[in-house]
């Protein structure tokens, strides 16, 4: 039995555990590389790099696109690219310069460009990009110590922790064959019918196939390669509602890698798509409105990115002599064992989970980007907010690093979550969340309450929305509302969450700033108290000549 139970974790180790490093184009530059920096990258009277990481990243995409039966921005061949960045940071384990930034914006201009795919391409760009980072590195230390000097700032926690070795070696698989006549005319049969409905300015439908190959290598020894593949069917219409304002709508759904083109079910997604636009075009304009809401799983999913997701991550503030304080920094770095949540769900990060009902995840990440080994984190448990993601620079009460540096384009490792799962306590069915919404609307001694299909992006705690169901209290009768704008949502709705559904559902989300991708896994929720207000925006002046 012994014997059987080693076998087996020694097949369950063995992509984490990998010795040895592959024997590919990325990994011989970076090591000829990274060898060359750790040997002779030294300027007399600065401080010499202390520790340096390549990563190169290369994507082939194909795209089948149409719009009211003809091709439109589409990718008979797929697109290839490859991408690389250095960080560098200068100095030494107790004081280096990660953490501080020469001007108010976290930015590193030497982080990515595209390099011909070549052994010699990748090792001269490469070359040009440490030389770049070094400088930046040596500038960022020295403005580093003279600001804490300034302001009298000494810390006794370590610049960089150590950790045990990480690599993780996994096959990369080649980009799958498709039939481009199958996939074009899937697309093209699917936006024909949005000529159904006359008063679309456009209608369109696009299939996204795309895989990245990521390499990584470090100078603490580290390394990581392994491919992370994407495959989603998205839909986009504008149309002119009734009352003259022009709406912009559209969905994507992911779909399960390496199975077949399912057409039927894409034919399903579109009727129920152009569905929601009919609904559009004959929506009412909302009344100011506070209350409770339903957010339909997608809903909930940009809830909880924005409101969670992004106020988690980034836990450490950085420094800088441009501003006094990090507006980047998440608002819950300081409420470690604080309520945050409401204690009807628990909240996990699992950036080892590559996939999610087959459905890629986009925050997969065996070894995070500082090449340590990627934990599951439990960061909520009743509410209360027990961990969040670190970095090799420790910060109070977690001194280690769990494996959540995160980068991507032209930023520098920082603490992000991965894959967040939202997992309900005692989760409700459909009609049981519309049900306890209208009695807690009867409770209120509200005529209606709403049902948000998608949630906006927040900026300032406002965001607008093009559609949404009023659901009213007497009958539960529905109706479409367009031009909907919430306004002063803050983290205090996650404590106000008073159900969640059994119907969870993956979103992806990628940050603007960062460019770094994440998947919430999700239900539907109610929420007891969301402003509603109608939008600010004037309705467009009419056509001279109608749709043709």
């Amino acid at each position: 039995m012994k014997k059987y139970l080693s076998l087996f974790l020694l097949m369950l180790c063995l992509p984490l555990c990998a010795a040895t490093l592959p024997d590919n184009m990325y990994f011989r530059a970076m090591n000829d590389e990274m060898k060359r920096t750790q040997k002779e990258l030294r300027v007399k009277g600065s401080p010499k790099p202390f520790f340096t990481a390549y990563k190169v990243a290369y994507s082939t995409a194909q795209r089948f696109s149409a719009q009211f039966g003809a091709p439109y921005d589409s990718f008979a061949l797929p697109q290839t690219n490859l991408e690389a960045a250095v960080y560098i940071y200068a100095g030494d384990g107790k004081n280096n310069s990660s953490g501080f930034v020469n001007d108010a914006y976290y930015y590193n201009p030497t982080s990515t460009d595209t390099i011909p795919l070549s052994y010699d391409g990748l090792r001269r760009f490469l070359w040009r990009l440490t030389d770049l980072a070094y400088v930046e590195a040596s500038n960022s230390y020295e403005k580093k110590e003279a600001y804490k000097r300034q302001k009298n700032i000494k810390d006794n926690l370590p610049d960089f922790s150590k950790s045990p070795k990480a690599s993780y070696v996994k096959d990369i698989p080649a980009f799958p064959t498709l039939d481009v006549k199958q996939y074009q005319q899937a697309v093209n049969d699917l936006s024909l019918l949005g000529k159904q409905l006359p008063y679309l300015e456009h209608f369109r439908v696009t299939l996204d196939v795309s895989q990245q190959d990521i390499f990584f290598l470090d100078s603490e020894g580290d390394f990581y390669q392994y491919s992370v593949p994407s495959v989603y069917f998205s839909l986009s219409a504008a149309l002119r509602n009734q009352a003259g304002y022009t709406e912009n709508v559209s969905d994507t759904v992911p779909l399960v890698w390496g199975k077949d083109l399912d057409r039927d079910f894409m034919l399903e997604k579109t009727q129920q798509f152009l569905t929601r636009l009919q609904d559009t075009y004959a929506a009412k304009k909302p009344e100011p409105y506070l209350g409770p809401v339903l957010l339909e799983p997608k809903a909930a999913g940009g809830f909880f990115y924005y409101l969670f997701v992004r106020n988690t991550n980034h836990s450490k503030s950085l420094l800088s002599a441009q501003a006094e304080t990090d507006g980047t920094a998440g608002q819950f770095k300081d409420k470690l064992g604080m309520r945050v949540m409401s204690n009807l769900l628990d909240v996990y990060d699992r950036p080892q989970e590559a996939f999610y009902k087959g459905q890629p995840l986009q925050g997969f990440m065996p070894v995070d980007d500082e090449g340590v080994l990627a934990q599951e984190l439990q960061l909520v448990q009743g509410g209360k907010l027990l961990t969040l993601p670190t970095v090799r620079s420790p910060i109070e009460g977690q001194k280690q690093s769990n494996g959540h540096a995160r980068m991507s384009g032209e930023t520098y490792p920082r603490a992000a979550l991965s894959n967040v799962f939202f997992e309900p306590k005692q989760p409700l069915g459909e009609q049981e969340m519309e049900e306890k919404l209208l009695q807690r609307c009867r409770d209120l001694e509200l005529d209606y309450c709403y049902i948000l299909p998608r949630f906006p992006a927040l900026g300032g705690g406002q965001g607008e929305l093009s559609f949404a169901w009023r659901i009213y209290s007497k009958d539960g009768h529905k109706e479409p509302v367009y031009g909907l704008r919430l306004t002063g949502v803050t983290t205090r709705s996650l404590r106000d969450i008073l159900a969640a559904g059994d119907d969870v559902e993956v979103s992806y989300f990628v940050d603007g700033n960062t460019r770094v991708a994440s998947s919430v896994v999700a239900p539907s929720l109610m929420v007891d108290e969301i402003e509603i207000l109608p939008t600010q925006r004037k309705p467009d002046r009419a056509p001279f000549v109608p749709l043709p």
